[in-house]
């Protein structure tokens, strides 16, 4: 089975807490209203009131994320990450697998061609960090 190393895992959390970032950003400016909510959930909103309730849940879910990324390089430094964090991010790999499934079919083209690569990403890379990692210098 596939185990990265520490240095490996170290650059996956980083640019999942980059990619968590911009997220939570972009998800702000959603709720500002600066990006316009057809253009969101895949063009399936029908009012800006749907719009808020599903963006401040993925804002939540997002800053969620974000923190897990952090916890995860604190352990990692610590050398040994426990399964429940390890099976958080199982769970955002599986959330984001299905994401990805469903940009491919999302009404506006937008989100097919911007969204779909970078959930795919975020999925894979989430998945990287699941196997168990014990640091074994002893």
């Amino acid at each position: 089975m596939w185990n990265p190393s520490p240095k490996t895992r170290t650059i996956a959390s980083k640019i999942l807490i980059l990619l968590f970032s911009f997220t939570t950003i972009f998800h702000i400016l959603a709720l500002l209203q600066i990006v316009p909510f057809q253009y969101l959930w895949g063009g399936r909103l029908s009012s800006v009131e749907e719009m808020y309730v599903m963006e401040s849940v993925s804002l939540i879910v997002t800053i969620f994320f974000l923190w897990a990324s952090f916890l995860y390089i604190q352990y990692l430094n610590k050398g040994l990450v426990p399964l429940w964090i390890r099976l958080v991010f199982a769970f955002i790999g599986i959330i984001f697998l299905a994401n990805t499934i469903g940009n491919l079919v999302a009404v506006t083209d937008l989100e097919t061609l911007l969204a779909t690569p970078v959930t795919a990403i975020l999925s894979g890379i989430s998945f990287s960090l699941v196997p168990k990692y014990e640091n074994k210098t002893s």
